[in-house]
């Protein structure tokens, strides 16, 4: 849900000298420890803070209550001023929650219906293809509209001012991705456009509806729009992490281009208001409230993802923009609300939240930490290896080389598992995941189970070696004659700052992007290339003297075009 381009990084802090295995019941823990629960809190916090270079803040509040406020790290490491829970720290797309609040209020006053088509406040938008796009597709993110941060030239632009008709023309002349309410897919466009509808139905900017109709009943003020050119006492500074972990002053984008789609900042404290809000009707009915938390394709309501997490019901959203990635749960029915802002946009919020979570329920909970892994006899990881069945769609690829075994789900990365007992590993990007093999009572391993920090365990079945062949026949290299690889050695411009360099290693071909490792790339056909450490594929272009000028990647349903720069 990120708004922010920026390559993904899979490296763990193995090399931290602390260690730390701790399977507590929170229950259990305060009864042999004395500790509070804001003590049990604060101490995943800090663990957090120590292990995952979590800097920011975190509220987590019952009843309207905090439970605990606090700050960790810095809000400022060049100043040295350290995060307090009132910081004012960039939301990302939990923007999106405000959005929806405010098309609701809308629908409410009789100037928009859900049923409207997008065209009706969005003339530039051409009827032949945004006809059948109604609000509520918008709202659900069941458009088909393209969204426009996978436009890797605009994005690299995301620092400099940009317009709305930008933004428009990135995907307004592009065919719909799928027909209107047929799937569930994410895009920022989505929400640009209600930001559009906002305006167009109350003669106001973004902004200005914002502020006077759904931050100011709440309380809100130290919420707004967040823009970089005025004094916003309390700011915090974004960081991300370089190769080493270090953290590096993060880009500051400029907030015309997150818009409506993300373009807010809140302070921990304001987001007590707001979840306190939602309980009452200053802001809407309990009707349209209820509408808002309704589930459609994707477990997404309006502005919101609507889910299960031990067992209780949670609406929640993330938000991820350069430098700064949140994290926003509240338990409806609990009365509970979590909130977690970083401003390190390397630091894994979900997990953070999903144990604060599990801390204040009274669920198993490890604290964050850098695991070792243990010896394993080398025979065992022959039992691992092969295709599970995840679901429908997808499936967990599990290989082992040279003494070292990886997991990859389609569609995504290859990552080394490490393992922590005997059938169970853990993964390098994030030593709270982990996956047990279960065996069978011959000991034949028959499924794996996928643990994650909200309890969920996702049991997936091993395929039998003719159905492993099946999937894994789109992985078999074809036959080429390699004497065609130098024409394709060279570095390719995926962006301006984001290059792809192919190189020749003897008879094989091997591929480097920015900021990530080599990876070898096996053919498909004569032109067409796929790596094994994430699922994705390059296609080299030829212009009509047969000469190499670019390349096209694919990763999911992006196409992304390269130019041959040398």
């Amino acid at each position: 849900m990120n708004f922010a381009l920026k390559p993904h990084r899979t490296g763990s802090r193995r090399t931290l000298a602390l260690v730390l295995t701790l399977l507590i019941g929170s229950g259990l823990a305060a009864a042999v420890s004395g500790q509070s629960l804001a003590d049990r809190l604060d101490e995943y916090l800090n663990a957090a803070h120590d292990v995952q270079q979590f800097h920011g803040a975190a509220l987590i509040a019952k009843d309207g209550k905090p439970i605990l406020k606090k700050g960790y790290g810095m809000a400022s490491i060049e100043l040295g001023v350290p995060n307090t829970p009132d910081k004012k720290f960039l939301i990302g797309s939990i923007t999106k929650q405000f959005t929806a609040v405010a098309v609701l209020q809308l629908v409410e006053k009789g100037l928009v219906s859900l049923d409207d088509p997008v065209t009706k406040f969005v003339p530039e938008y051409p009827k032949e293809t945004a006809d059948g796009v109604t609000i509520h597709h918008l709202l659900r993110h069941s458009s088909g509209v393209p969204s426009y941060t996978d436009d890797l030239d605009l994005m690299a632009r995301r620092t400099e001012p940009g317009t709305m008709e930008e933004i428009l023309a990135a995907f307004k002349d592009k065919p719909l991705e799928f027909e209107p309410g047929e799937k569930y897919k994410y895009s920022n466009s989505g929400y640009a456009l209600l930001g559009l509808v906002i305006e167009k139905a109350s003669g106001m900017s973004y902004e200005d509806y914002l502020r006077q109709n759904v931050l100011g009943p709440a309380g809100m003020k130290n919420s707004g729009y967040g823009h970089h050119d005025i004094i916003l006492p309390g700011r915090a500074v974004g960081y991300t992490e370089g190769e080493n972990d270090e953290l590096l002053n993060a880009y500051v984008v400029h907030m015309s281009w997150p818009y409506s789609a993300g373009a807010l900042y809140s302070t921990v404290e304001d987001m007590l208001l707001w979840d306190q809000a939602l309980y009452t009707d200053k802001l809407l009915s309990q009707g349209s409230i209820d509408k808002m938390f309704t589930a459609g394709l994707g477990n997404y309501g309006y502005g919101w993802g609507v889910r299960k997490a031990f067992d209780r019901r949670v609406v929640r959203h993330n938000g991820g923009i350069d430098g700064f990635y949140t994290s926003f749960m509240r338990f409806i029915d609990d009365k509970v609300c979590i909130v977690v802002f970083s401003n390190n946009d390397s630091a894994p919020v979900d997990d953070i939240a999903n144990g604060l979570a599990a801390v204040t329920f009274g669920e198993l909970y490890e604290l964050p930490a850098v695991k070792t892994p243990i010896e394993i006899e080398p025979e065992l990881l022959a039992d691992y290896e092969g295709v599970y069945r995840v679901d429908s769609v997808d499936h967990r690829i599990v290989t082992v080389e040279d003494g070292r075994i990886y997991s990859m789900r389609t569609g995504g990365q290859r990552l080394e598992i490490f393992p922590e007992a005997r059938d169970k590993f853990y993964f390098e990007h994030n030593h709270m995941l982990t996956v047990e093999f279960v065996r069978d009572e011959s000991g034949k391993v028959v499924h794996h189970v996928m643990h994650r920090v909200t309890g969920d365990e996702d049991p997936a079945v091993k395929l039998s070696d003719a159905e492993a062949e099946k999937v894994l026949a789109v992985y078999k290299p074809a036959e080429v004659d390699p004497a065609i690889y130098d024409d394709y050695v060279g570095e390719y411009r995926l962006m301006p700052e984001f290059t792809i360099v192919v190189a020749l290693r003897g008879d094989r071909l091997f591929t480097q992007a920015t900021g990530q490792e080599e990876a070898e790339i096996f053919p498909r056909s004569e032109s067409r290339f796929f790596l094994k450490v994430i699922d994705a594929e390059l296609e080299f272009v030829r212009d009509e003297t047969g000469k190499v000028t670019g390349l096209v990647f694919y990763q999911g349903e992006r196409e992304m075009p390269a130019e041959k720069i040398k």
